[in-house]
């Protein structure tokens, strides 16, 4: 074995220690925006919006030395993973209608410098023109953020696919399982495109409702992807936007109409079909069950995972209120990643459905479905 030796320059050298051992500087984007908090001091934080031409519009909701609330407002350039603002504060005007511009006096406060340490976390020094103040540092965690935006540090896919069912059903087929063969008048199983419920009726989805007569229904909708690589691995991320009407904490028939209807997403190369599976009573059909393993109820598949629930977060006193609105939800596979190989061709079939332990009628709406795709080395 022959042994090459290579001179390096001693200031090389120490370059190549510093650097080669720093972690990335995370790149401010869009996925910003959002409200900024600290943790354990709920009652104030910052809110942060990211501008096309490159700024960052600030704005913390805190107190003043006397107690009193305190907003203050600035601007800054963007430069690579954090920006500078010099923050105002407003005094002098008076609430609408006796609102008059000409009141308003802007004055100084001091500066803020904001470092995006993470996909969810940050930090901020500031420094007041008042000494009363004082100067300071606080670590920030996201409390909110623009829906469909997410960190692309946690995002590493070179493939993004969206579906949006605005103008039609998108290729996408509906499968009913796990009720008694030739049943389908009894469970009252439906599905289309359709406008969706007030106040959403200018936009439309796919709907899937079924009545669950046997203490589990299955609902599912599925297409395929073409033109990927064939045969071969991909990390693969999914992310839904549905539509439910179904207030948190209800009861119901043998479980709850929100909590007990559980939403999954997945991804194989392969289409789930219906297998027949002997009843076990000569007077009820053979059972409809899925072709492989994409879970049960609460517990996800080989192929699948559980994303939430049709819960939709609204007060349980609504649950008897036949005008209880209908709730946009976002879930994702983004916490639990997982992989799916493409067949011979370089297909892969992705799946939204909802699976159900609520022994009542279901009705839901798919609106957007987004998939993210990156091949790994086999």
């Amino acid at each position: 074995m022959h042994r090459i030796n290579v001179y390096l320059p001693p200031l090389v050298c120490i370059a190549l220690m510093i650097f080669g051992f720093m972690r990335p500087a995370l790149a401010i984007d869009a996925d910003l925006t959002g409200n900024w908090a600290s943790p354990g001091q709920s009652g104030h934080g910052l809110q942060i919006e990211v501008l096309p031409d490159g700024r960052a519009v600030v704005a913390w909701y805190v107190y003043d030395a006397f107690g009193q609330p305190l907003w203050l407002f600035g601007e800054g350039l963007i430069q690579g993973s954090g920006f500078r603002a010099d923050l105002d504060q407003r005094s002098g005007a008076r609430f609408p209608p006796d609102f008059d511009p000409d009141d308003v006096i802007a004055e100084r406060w001091g500066w803020l410098e904001f470092e995006q340490t993470g996909c969810n976390a940050a930090e901020i020094n500031w420094q007041p023109a008042d000494p009363a103040y004082g100067s300071g540092s606080l670590n920030l965690v996201r409390v909110t953020r623009i829906d469909s935006l997410g960190c692309r540090e946690s995002q590493p896919f070179d493939q993004v696919v969206r579906f949006s069912f605005q103008h039609g059903k998108s290729g996408f087929e509906a499968l009913f399982l796990d009720y008694p063969e030739g049943e389908e008048a009894f469970f009252e199983l439906d599905w289309g495109h359709a406008a969706l419920p007030s106040p959403w009726q200018s936009r439309a989805g796919l709907f899937l409702e079924g009545a669950n007569r046997s203490d589990d229904l299955l609902m599912l909708l599925q297409r395929p992807l073409d033109g990927l690589q064939p045969e071969t691995t991909y990390q693969v991320q999914l992310e839904m936007q549905l539509l439910s009407d179904v207030p948190s904490g209800c009861f119901g028939i043998g479980g709850s109409p929100g909590e007990s209807v559980y939403l999954k997403l997945g991804a194989s190369a392969r289409p789930v079909e219906v297998e027949l599976e002997d009843s076990g009573l000569p007077e009820v059909p053979p059972m409809r069950r899925a072709s492989f393993d994409i879970g049960q109820q609460s517990q996800p598949g080989e192929y699948s995972r559980v994303v939430g629930t049709l819960a939709n977060g609204q007060p349980e006193d609504l649950c008897g209120d036949e005008e209880r609105p209908w709730v946009l939800q976002r879930l994702s596979t983004d916490s639990q990643p997982f992989e799916a190989v493409t067949d011979s061709a370089g297909r892969l079939w992705i799946y939204a459905f909802s699976d159900s332990g609520f022994e009542g009628k279901s009705r839901w709406y798919l609106t957007e479905l987004t998939v993210r795709l990156q091949p790994q080395a086999n």
